[in-house]
């Protein structure tokens, strides 16, 4: 009679260097782990199962492998470009009055609305912004973080501030000033371990009005070529700027009362509300703050032709001055939001709701756009990609008719003119004959 050593010895001879002791083995393996209903009935699917992934007892099987040199020196690349944000300096730099964004205590906001950044990603781009800020000129008095916009590779990270100078030989009547739709100067960062931030260029009402008109993903290039239909003047790093001049005209929202009208400019300006009529006015219940005429725009829409202020007065050769085709009005301040294009909600809401829930406010125009309001408090923040919602599929504009010619004209009768045809060709020889003796020499 054999011994088991000599029946597990026959079991496991395979030429293909696989044998059905080991198959067995796994397969009673799989049926001890799973715990089928039953396993008698299904012990061919397993089998079947196990042939088809088979498990692997070896514990050094699966391992990450280690990092490879290029890898190592990567990190450490990073890890040298972290570490300079952390350093304290030997002298506390001169303090210019400048507003930093408090990031840290936002992200609970942040995360009340679903937005995260990830703590320490948020506090490094805090220590960014703040060692940026020390190098800007007195002008500038506070910064706040827009958003992040995503690409095709790294997104861009997007922080405003206060236009601290003038562009000069500005046609105003095709770029806006610090008083319309460049009040606001944006830098913009792809790696924020760095420090570097980078300014975009101011935008034209141009640029504006075509944005609006086509689609596109960043490539995450801000000096890539924007092919487009209609033709885009500029690279990625204007069509950057105008996307985000459109976005912050139309998502900048705050709860009623923050903000107030200066009756002593002309046009009325949107200014801070006095610190008398703040504390009047808040904090505000986040029942109130549910409904959405409780909410206003305290920043002036950008209007179809990209402008906020109405156009300048233009003169003709005579110096008369020329009446357009249409006004265009400028968009009024601080007007209330419209229910139909913005959803309101309360964190915590249903049996946990109370007088200081968080309200959250998303724009269905620009999904990512969100506004966070909590007693005293409020935020804006955008996280997206740049692109605004459209209830149908996007279609690319067709190109424009071709110009007929000159003898396709219709005429007043309806019919058309002459239309120029091809001659026939000639068969016969156009050259006349010569007669005898004219043109002989004599």
């Amino acid at each position: 009679m054999s011994s088991a050593a000599e029946l597990r010895q026959i079991l496991k001879e395979d030429a293909n260097g696989q044998n059905l002791y080991d198959h067995l083995t796994q397969t009673l393996m799989r049926i001890l782990i799973d715990r089928p209903k039953n396993a008698y009935e299904s012990f061919e699917i397993v089998s079947a199962q196990v042939k088809l992934n088979p498990l692997n007892p070896d514990p050094e099987h699966g391992r990450p492998l280690p990092p490879s040199a290029e890898q190592l020196d990567k990190q450490l690349q990073w890890t040298k470009t972290c570490s300079a944000l952390f350093k304290v300096p030997d002298e506390p730099p001169e303090d210019n009055g400048l507003k930093i964004p408090d990031l840290l205590d936002d992200s609970n906001l942040y995360e009340w609305a679903g937005v995260s950044l990830g703590r320490s990603d948020l506090y490094r781009l805090y220590l960014s912004i703040k060692k940026f800020g020390e190098s800007l000129p007195s002008d500038v008095d506070r910064l706040r973080f827009f958003g992040r916009i995503n690409t095709r590779q790294l997104p861009y990270y997007i922080i405003e501030g206060l236009s601290f100078e003038d562009e000069e030989n500005v046609d105003e009547t095709k770029q806006e000033g610090r008083n319309g739709a460049n009040k606001y100067v944006y830098f913009v960062s792809q790696q924020v371990e760095s420090g570097q931030w980078i300014k975009l260029p101011n935008v034209t009402m141009e640029q504006i009005v075509k944005v609006r008109q086509f689609k596109r993903l960043f490539t995450g290039d801000l000096d890539a070529d924007v092919p487009s239909y209609p033709p885009f003047s500029g690279k990625e790093r204007h069509l950057l700027r105008a996307t985000v001049a459109i976005i912050a005209s139309e998502t900048s929202i705050s709860p009623d009362g923050f903000f107030d009208l200066d009756d002593a400019e002309d046009p009325p300006v949107v200014k801070a509300a006095e610190a008398e009529a703040y504390n009047e006015r808040f904090p505000k219940l986040a029942a109130d703050l549910k409904e959405a005429e409780n909410w206003k725009h305290h920043e002036i829409e950008l209007n179809k032709i990209g402008r906020i202020l109405l156009m300048p007065e233009q003169l003709d050769e005579n110096g008369e001055p020329i009446v357009p085709d249409e006004i265009i009005e400028a968009i009024a301040p601080l007007e209330a939001i419209k229910p139909e294009a913005w959803t309101i909600r309360t964190c915590p809401g249903g049996a946990g709701f109370n007088p200081n829930s968080v309200v959250v406010v998303r724009s269905l125009r620009w999904p990512g756009a969100v506004a966070i309001a909590n007693n005293r408090r409020f935020t804006n923040i955008y996280v997206g990609n740049g692109l605004p919602y459209t209830p149908i599929s996007y279609s690319p504009p067709l190109p424009a008719v071709v110009q007929l010619e000159w003898g396709n004209i219709p005429t007043e009768s309806g019919s058309s003119g002459p239309i120029l045809q091809e001659q026939s060709d000639v068969r016969v020889d156009p050259t006349p004959p010569q007669l005898e003796g004219v043109g002989d020499e004599e």
